[in-house]
């Protein structure tokens, strides 16, 4: 069944300023002569805000995770209530800093849950600059981060548009129980003008990235998705083989989805994940998508 929400104000202004996100990459893509050239306009970094933050629940703590080229990368971290409790790993889409990320996360940490905000190169204060390689890369140190401070316990990944192709390179990790993913695209190149899509084949490719994973997907995506279309959501199932359910966000959700309303549903799915290792067919763990 469709997972129902009601978009508030500040996700329909969001959805505006991320409305022409397929324009963007159609105009702004330059050939550098470097393998998998995504242009820098994709990634839009935000410097951390002035006022101390707020939380409706528990406060996190500050994180770091270093990388494998050695840059040393900040996040927030709500360890779990118990020892052996379940932590979920929060990849950012593609704007902001770990301090918006962490707002729009908080939802995840409710009732004692543990959840890790990865931050990514190049955002907030963060050192480095932002591109294809390097956000793997901070996502692995990321999940490494994780079995430092929380060795007990599954480990399950969450990805926001384009923190979903970081969720589906993690995906493969033995240590990864599940992954989830919201408004995903199947492919880059698909964005990219025609003339240039070859050039772009191998960038960013969710499609050939799920095909590998071989533990349940959770693939959330609004029908009224105006940035990604809801066809890419449908073809990321078919490459899954069989391990991943599609739930579609029905109502007034678009590419920008309040988390308060998604949480508890990824939650119930990697719950019931946790019971059952492999999926053996796509509508395993559809029940768990009711609100």
């Amino acid at each position: 069944m469709p997972l129902n929400t009601r978009t508030p104000h500040c996700a329909r202004r969001s959805l505006r300023r991320t409305a022409g996100l397929s324009l963007l990459l159609a105009t702004s893509l330059s050939l550098t002569g470097c393998l998998n050239p995504v242009s820098s306009a994709l990634f839009q970094p935000q410097p951390l805000g002035s006022r101390p933050l707020a939380w409706a629940q528990r406060a996190p703590s500050a994180v770091v995770a270093r990388t494998s080229d050695g840059l040393a990368l900040t996040g927030w971290y709500w360890p779990p209530a118990a020892a052996t409790s379940d932590v979920l790993l929060y990849l950012p889409g593609r704007a902001g800093n770990r301090d918006t990320a962490a707002q729009q996360a908080e939802p995840f940490a409710a009732d004692g849950r543990g959840v890790l905000v990865a931050s990514y190169r190049g955002y907030g204060d963060n050192p480095g600059k932002p591109d294809e390689k390097g956000l793997y890369l901070d996502g692995d140190a990321f999940a490494n981060l994780v079995r430092t401070l929380h060795p007990a316990g599954r480990l399950y990944l969450f990805g926001d548009g384009l923190g979903s192709a970081v969720a589906l390179r993690l995906a493969v990790r033995p240590e990864v129980s599940g992954t989830a993913t919201l408004g995903a695209f199947d492919r880059f190149a698909r964005f990219a003008p025609a003339a240039t899509r070859a050039v772009y084949a191998d960038a960013f490719d969710n499609v050939a990235a799920i095909s590998q994973v071989k533990t349940p997907v959770l693939i959330l995506h609004g029908r009224k998705d105006q940035v990604v279309p809801y066809a890419a959501a449908e073809t990321l199932q078919r490459a899954a083989g069989g391990l991943a359910v599609l739930a579609p966000i029905a109502g007034d959700a678009y590419h920008t989805v309040d988390m308060r309303y998604v949480a508890p549903t990824v939650w119930r799915a990697f719950d019931e994940m946790g019971r059952m290792p492999t999926l053996q067919r796509s509508g395993s763990v559809s029940a768990t998508l009711r609100k």
